[in-house]
C-alpha cells in the first residue's frame, strides 16, 4: 500500500507545473502597495502550510518546517523527534519573499532544507541546486511560487512583447542597480514629426 502511495505522489508531481508556467511565475512583477501585496502573498501560502514566521518590515516569511520521505510523503516527526524516520528523510522550510525592482515588485521563493543520514548526529544542509535533491522537493517551490502568481494576477504587469526577463541570482533588496533589465538604456521620446529620438540626455 505505501509503495501504491509513493507511486501516486511521484505522479502527481510529473503532472506539476510545466517549466514555462513556473518560469513565468518566477519572473512576474507586481505593481500596488507592498503591504497589500504582501498580505496576498501571505494568504497564498497559509492556504497550503502553517506559517512560523512574517514579518511586514522584512516582507518576508517562511513556513514550519516539516519532514518528507525519501518519497516525497509527509511524515508525522517533528523537529524534536527524528529517531523514527526512515533514511535519506528531507526536511523543509519554504521562505518567501518580496524584492523591489524599481517601482514593481517581485517574489522570491526558496527552500531550506535538510537530510537526515543514518548515523549521524544532525541532519546535513541541502543545496537546492544539489544533484542529490529529488524533483519532488524542488516541486514544493515552483508549485508555492505558481500559487502565489495565480493569486497576485490582478497585480502583474503585463511585459510587452512576452516574458519578463528573469530576476538576476539571489537579488538584494539594498542593490537596486542589481535588477534585472537595469542595463537596457530607455528610449527618449521621439520630438514631434521625427522618425526617432535622440538615445542620449
Amino acid at each position: 500500500m505505501q509503495y501504491l502511495v509513493a507511486l501516486l505522489t511521484i505522479a502527481a508531481v510529473a503532472c506539476g507545473p510545466s517549466s514555462k508556467e513556473v518560469a513565468t511565475a518566477k519572473s512576474a512583477r507586481y505593481q500596488g502597495d507592498k503591504l497589500q501585496l504582501f498580505a496576498v502573498v501571505k494568504g497564498a501560502v497559509e492556504s497550503k502550510y502553517q506559517l512560523q514566521k512574517s514579518d511586514e518590515t522584512t516582507l518576508g516569511l517562511q513556513t514550519h518546517a516539516r519532514w518528507y520521505s525519501p518519497e516525497g510523503l509527509t511524515t508525522s516527526a517533528t523537529i524534536d523527534d527524528e529517531r523514527d524516520l526512515p533514511d535519506k528523510s528531507i526536511r523543509i522550510v519554504l521562505v518567501v519573499t518580496m524584492l523591489p525592482d524599481g517601482d514593481k515588485w517581485i517574489v522570491k521563493c526558496s527552500a531550506v532544507m535538510h537530510r537526515k543520514n543514518s548515523g549521524m548526529p544532525k541532519p546535513d544542509e541541502l543545496k537546492e541546486d544539489d544533484p542529490s535533491v529529488p524533483g519532488w522537493a524542488t516541486g514544493k517551490v515552483d508549485q508555492l511560487a505558481l500559487e502565489i502568481h495565480k493569486a497576485l494576477a490582478q497585480y502583474e504587469v503585463k511585459q510587452p512583447g512576452g516574458l519578463a526577463p528573469a530576476p538576476a541570482p539571489g537579488p538584494a533588496p539594498d542593490e537596486p542597480s542589481a535588477a534585472p533589465g537595469a542595463t537596457q538604456q530607455p528610449q527618449a521620446p521621439a520630438a514631434p514629426g521625427s522618425a526617432a529620438g535622440s538615445a542620449t540626455p
